[in-house]
């Protein structure tokens, strides 16, 4: 691990490396500390934030009847010792019906996504990042929820 960190860090200054090891530190010691209730941990607060933005998107596809989710079975995670449902960065949405190209269809609703067709599957399937900041992903949940069936 030393040789990999030793190799892959020439060309890079020694404030940036700084800097990097100051936020690994931040965050290791945010999940170290995860007992206290104003400091939560690192962890726990984006497993938080991205349980509740898959919650809001679940609910806004499933009242639209035009697009769908893959389901995810619950696993075990070992950093918080409990049955989890995954909850990816990015989300593969499926849009149903007579719609070919889904990332044209939602292009025209001002929402901006990736074809699948980019990723070897094909174009009824979108990804979608759900790591934008809270305002982009309230407004991207709005105008999901604003298509219509037609």
């Amino acid at each position: 691990m030393t040789k990999f960190i030793e190799l892959n860090t020439i060309g890079v200054s020694k404030d940036s490396q700084l800097r990097a090891a100051k936020v690994l530190r931040a965050v290791s010691d945010s999940s170290e500390q995860g007992n206290s209730q104003e400091d939560e941990s690192f962890f726990k607060f984006n497993h938080k934030l991205m349980s509740n933005r898959w919650k809001q998107l679940r609910v806004v596809v499933d009242r639209s009847g035009l697009f769908s989710l893959p389901k995810f079975s619950p696993a075990f995670c070992t950093f918080f010792n409990q049955l989890l449902e995954p909850q990816p960065a990015f989300v593969w949405l499926k849009c149903e019906g007579n719609v070919e190209d889904c990332e044209s269809f939602l292009r025209a609703h001002n929402i901006i996504t990736r074809s699948g067709t980019q990723f070897g599957v094909g174009p009824k399937y979108v990804r979608i990042s759900m790591l934008d900041t809270d305002e982009n992903f309230t407004q991207f949940l709005d105008r999901l929820s604003s298509i219509q069936a037609r």
